[in-house]
C-alpha cells in the first residue's frame, strides 16, 4: 500500500519547448530524476527541484533515431539510456562537474 506524502508540485521548466513531458524516471537513490519529451532529456535535482541539465536533440538526429519513448538510469547514476521509437538506444554519461561543486554552500558568518 502506498501513502502520499505533502501536496504534489507543479515545476516550470525554464527552457522554452512546445513538447510535453511524458516520461518521468528518478535513479535508485531519488536524487536526480530525469524527464523525457519527444526531442528533449532533463536532468533534475529532486529536492530542491532544479533543473541541472538539459539536451535536445537536433531535427537531423531526431528523424534519424525517432522520437524519445522510455528512459532507465544505470545503478550507480553514472549514465542513463533512452530508447527510441525507431529502436535505437542512446546513452548519456552523466559526470559530475567537480568535487567542490555543490548545489548549496555554507555561509558561515563572521565571528
Amino acid at each position: 500500500m502506498y501513502f502520499l506524502s505533502g501536496w504534489p508540485k507543479k515545476l516550470l521548466c525554464p527552457l522554452k519547448s512546445q513538447e510535453q513531458p511524458f516520461h518521468i524516471q528518478a535513479d535508485s537513490q531519488r536524487i536526480l530524476v530525469s524527464v523525457l519529451s519527444e526531442s528533449q532529456l532533463s536532468i533534475w535535482y529532486s529536492r530542491p527541484s532544479v533543473l541541472i541539465a538539459s539536451y535536445k536533440e537536433s531535427a537531423k538526429a531526431s528523424a534519424q533515431f525517432g522520437a524519445y519513448k522510455q528512459a532507465e538510469w544505470r545503478p550507480d547514476s553514472t549514465m542513463i539510456v533512452i530508447a527510441t521509437t525507431n529502436g535505437y538506444i542512446l546513452f548519456f554519461d552523466i559526470i559530475p562537474a567537480g568535487e567542490d561543486k555543490y548545489l548549496y554552500e555554507p555561509v558561515y558568518p563572521n565571528r
